[in-house]
């Protein structure tokens, strides 16, 4: 699976990631830091990647409905709860891994994970 890190995601996380196993890529390492969300999730969509962000913009699932990419992980923390914060991410990666991840968006938080999915269209 492969993950891209938004810019304001801290380096260790591209060291966690790899060692767990994952393919990381670096957004900086592709577009500008800078770049509007919109081209931040074509880069994920075009790598195929779930983009981990800290950035909660990409929260609001009525702009950035989850069913049109490969997968959104937000994380919440503070950085005193940085250690339980690795370990709930790592579990969340363990628990859902590609195809479950695909079209939701996951906001990790120390000690637990929450899945959200896009709003439903109303049925005629």
């Amino acid at each position: 699976m492969s993950i891209l890190l938004d810019h304001c995601v801290p380096d260790l996380y591209a060291k966690l990631m790899v060692g767990w196993g994952y393919q990381v890529y670096l957004l900086r390492e592709h577009i500008k830091p800078d770049s509007d969300d919109p081209d931040v999730l074509a880069l994920a969509t075009s790598l195929d990647a779930v983009l981990l962000t800290v950035d909660t913009d990409f929260s609001n699932i009525l702009n950035y409905p989850p069913q049109n990419y490969a997968g959104i992980i937000i994380l919440r923390y503070r950085l005193a709860d940085e250690k339980a914060l690795n370990e709930t991410l790592k579990q969340a990666l363990a628990d859902l891994y590609r195809d479950e991840l695909r079209g939701v968006l996951v906001v990790v938080k120390p000690n637990r994970y929450r899945i959200r999915r896009s709003v439903s269209e109303p049925e005629d």
